[in-house]
C-alpha cells in the first residue's frame, strides 16, 4: 500500500492536486490489471443477463456508432470466464471497432471492491466528491477515438487507468490553443490536422493518466486494448443540493405532523430545516463513505449464512451508524440502508467488523428468540450479507 500511496502522490503533483493534465507509470501492477480486465468481462456479461434498455452502451464499428450491435451484444456477451480477448475476436471477427459502457459498477459488484482498494490513497488525500465515484470502460481497435477530440462532461475529473494489452497513445490539447485551430469546435474529426499542438501521453498496461474536465484530448488506440476511467464526480450545485433534499427526507421521516400556519420568518425553524439539513449532509458522507465513495450501491446478493462460519468485512468497506429514536439504529452497508434495533450486543458487533476481526459465529451463543439481542445481530449479519459486504474466512 505504501508504494500506492507514493503513486498517488506523484500524480497528485504532477496534476497540480487534479487541476491539470498527467500520468504516472505503474499505478497499477501487470496482475490488477488482469483482475480488472477479467472483472470487466463479467461485468459484460451481467449487462446482458439484465436485458434491459441499453443505457450506457455504445458500440461503434468502422468509426461510427451502430445501435444494430446492441442487440447483438445482448445475445453474444462474453462467456462465463472468457477473456476479453478472445470474445472481441469471436464477436468483431478482424472489424475494427469500439465499445464504451458507463456505470460498471451497477453491474459487478467486484469492481467496485477492486477500485476502492485502488482509490482508498486518493480519498485519504483528497477526500469523497460529493456525487461520489463511478467507473466506465473503453474498448476496441479503433485507432483515434470514433467521437473525434472532446471534452467530457461538467465536473467529471477523469482518472483512466490503461489496462492493455496493448499501448494507448493519449493526446491532450491546451483549451486555448485547440479553440484557435478549431473555431471552438465541440469536437473535432480531423484529428490529424491539429495533432502536431497536442502533448502526447503514451499509456502501458497498469499506467494511469488524469486530466481536467474541459480540456479536449483524443486517444490513439491501433491494437485491440481496454482502459478503464474513474470520474471523480464533483457534481453541479443543484445536482448535490437534491440529493441532499433526498437525505432530508428520510432524517425525521416519522415526525410528518401538519404544520400549523407559521409567519414566513419561522418558517424554516418550524420544519427544523437547518438541524435536518445538517444530518442530511451526515447521512450523505456516510453513504459514500459505506460504499469506498462510489455513488452506485451495491447489487443486492442471494446470502446463505452459515451458522459455523467465520465472517469480516471486505477490504476497504466498513460499516457507518447513525442511531435513530425508539432505541433503533440506521445502519449505511455499501450504499444501503438497515434499520435495526439497538444494542450493546450489536454495537460491539459493528464495532468489531469495523476494526477488521473476523466474527465467527458459533463464539456469539445466538439464541433464536424472536426480539432477543442474539436474534437481532443474527437477523442483521444477514442483511449485511445481502450487501454483499462480507466475506467468508
Amino acid at each position: 500500500m505504501n508504494q500506492k500511496n507514493d503513486k498517488w502522490d506523484e500524480l497528485l503533483v504532477k496534476t497540480c492536486g487534479l487541476t491539470s493534465p498527467g500520468m504516472v507509470k505503474s499505478l497499477l501492477s501487470i496482475k490488477e490489471c488482469e483482475t480488472l480486465l477479467a472483472l470487466i468481462s463479467k461485468a459484460n456479461g451481467n449487462f446482458a443477463k439484465a436485458n434491459k434498455p441499453f443505457n450506457g452502451l455504445k458500440i461503434f464499428k468502422d468509426r461510427r456508432q451502430d445501435n444494430s450491435q446492441n442487440e447483438r451484444f445482448v445475445n453474444d456477451p462474453p462467456h462465463d470466464n472468457e477473456a476479453l480477448t478472445t470474445w472481441y475476436k469471436r464477436f468483431f471477427q478482424g472489424e475494427a471497432f469500439g465499445l464504451i459502457m458507463n456505470f460498471l459498477e451497477v453491474y459487478e459488484n467486484e469492481i467496485v471492491e477492486e477500485m476502492a482498494i485502488h482509490v482508498a490513497p486518493l480519498l485519504e488525500k483528497r477526500g469523497t466528491p460529493w456525487a461520489g465515484l463511478s467507473t466506465l470502460f473503453f474498448m476496441g481497435d479503433y485507432g483515434y477515438t470514433p467521437f473525434g477530440v472532446h471534452r467530457d462532461s461538467p465536473g467529471e475529473d477523469g482518472i483512466l487507468f490503461h489496462l492493455g494489452p496493448a499501448t494507448k497513445i493519449f493526446y491532450i490539447w491546451e483549451t486555448d490553443v485547440y479553440n484557435k485551430l478549431t473555431n471552438h469546435a465541440e469536437s473535432y474529426h480531423n484529428v490529424e490536422e491539429i495533432l502536431h499542438a497536442a502533448t502526447p501521453y503514451i499509456l502501458e498496461p497498469g499506467d494511469a493518466i488524469s486530466f481536467p474536465d474541459d480540456m479536449y484530448h483524443v486517444a490513439n488506440t491501433e491494437e485491440f486494448s481496454v482502459s478503464l476511467v474513474l470520474d471523480y464526480r464533483r457534481g453541479a450545485k443543484n445536482t448535490i443540493k437534491e440529493r441532499l433534499i433526498k437525505e432530508m427526507l428520510k432524517v425525521n421521516i416519522e415526525n410528518n405532523s401538519l404544520l400549523e400556519h407559521v409567519d414566513e420568518s419561522e418558517l424554516l425553524s418550524a420544519l427544523d430545516f437547518q438541524k435536518e439539513s445538517e444530518a442530511a449532509v451526515t447521512r450523505l458522507k456516510l453513504r459514500l463513505g459505506s460504499n469506498g465513495g462510489f455513488d452506485k450501491k451495491s447489487r443486492i446478493t442471494p446470502f446463505t449464512i452459515d451458522l459455523a462460519g467465520t465472517y469480516k468485512l471486505k477490504a476497504p468497506f466498513r460499516l457507518n451508524v447513525i442511531n435513530q429514536q425508539e432505541n433503533k439504529v440506521l445502519v449505511f452497508s455499501r450504499g444501503h440502508e438497515i434499520f435495526t434495533r439497538q444494542s450493546s450486543f450489536l454495537v460491539e458487533v459493528i464495532e468489531s467488523l469495523n476494526s477488521g476481526e473476523s466474527l465467527n459465529l458459533p463464539t456469539l451463543n445466538i439464541e433464536f428468540v424472536p426480539d432477543s439481542p442474539s436474534m437481532t445481530v443474527f437477523e442483521f449479519i444477514i442483511k449485511l450479507g445481502e450487501t454483499d459486504v462480507l466475506e467468508k474466512v
